[in-house]
């Protein structure tokens, strides 16, 4: 017999408590998406956060792998927590190397392929209607997780939402705690390149972001570096021009 959702929370809540108290800290929404991750027997777990015109940011990471590609799904617009973001339904990726997954996300696909991940599930983080974020669940084996793993995956990306709140209610800085400082300042750079680039080309926001990550892509760079050499004006995009100059 399966768990009612009651007992489910409370399990899930459970895991994470004892995973606090290994450290002797709180309960943090970092513990929160280590368990998600271990529900759903993942490798490695990132969080990115839904901001202004349905961009999926990254915030957290639980190892260097997943940090890679939810920056990759960044820098290229493209990936699982993209289409959570607009989307809002948990996602499953059974095999990431099927031709399916490579039309799909035909730039995201081959970089996890390389990096050793055979499957992914993307699980929503949900206030009412409104879509918040996704916490990326990277596997290392193919094929669907059981149906127990993914409700108890969706208790935790719950609790990433109520721990968040929780904090911030208690005057604490809430989601800051997780989130990598280094990392937000770069995506900080990345707007502001992105309204360099907006003035420059005469375009909207949306479209001179799209700019920056064609030119990081067919340059194989991160977006933020291209986004440090706007900033720099060691490159200028040119309006009525595909072409970019340093």
């Amino acid at each position: 017999m399966g768990f009612h959702r009651h007992d489910r929370a409370a399990l899930v809540w459970a895991k994470m408590r004892f995973l606090a108290a290994e450290t002797d800290s709180a309960v943090s929404v970092e513990h929160a998406c280590v368990v998600c991750g271990t529900v759903l027997h993942a490798a490695g777990v990132g969080l990115s956060l839904a901001v202004g015109a349905g961009f999926a940011e990254p915030f957290f990471a639980t190892d260097e792998r997943s940090r890679e590609l939810e920056d990759l799904q960044f820098t290229l617009g493209e990936g699982p927590a993209w289409e959570v973001v607009h989307g809002g339904m948990l996602l499953v990726v059974t095999d990431v190397t099927s031709s399916e997954t490579s039309l799909r996300w035909p730039m995201f696909a081959p970089e996890a392929i390389d990096r050793g991940v055979k499957s992914i599930i993307a699980v929503p983080i949900q206030a009412g209607a409104i879509n918040l974020g996704v916490v990326d669940c990277y596997r290392e084996l193919a094929g669907f997780p059981s149906r127990e793993g993914q409700a108890e995956a969706l208790v935790c990306a719950d609790a990433v939402l109520a721990l968040a709140v929780a904090e911030v209610g208690s005057g604490g800085p809430g989601l800051a705690d997780v989130i990598d400082r280094a990392l937000t300042g770069h995506h900080d750079r990345v707007h502001q390149a992105a309204g360099m680039v907006s003035v420059q080309l005469d375009v909207g926001l949306v479209d001179a972001l799209a700019r920056l990550r064609a030119h990081a892509y067919a340059h194989d760079r991160k977006l933020d570096e291209v986004a440090m050499d706007v900033v720099r004006r060691r490159i200028t995009f040119r309006s009525g021009s595909r072409r970019t100059c340093a």
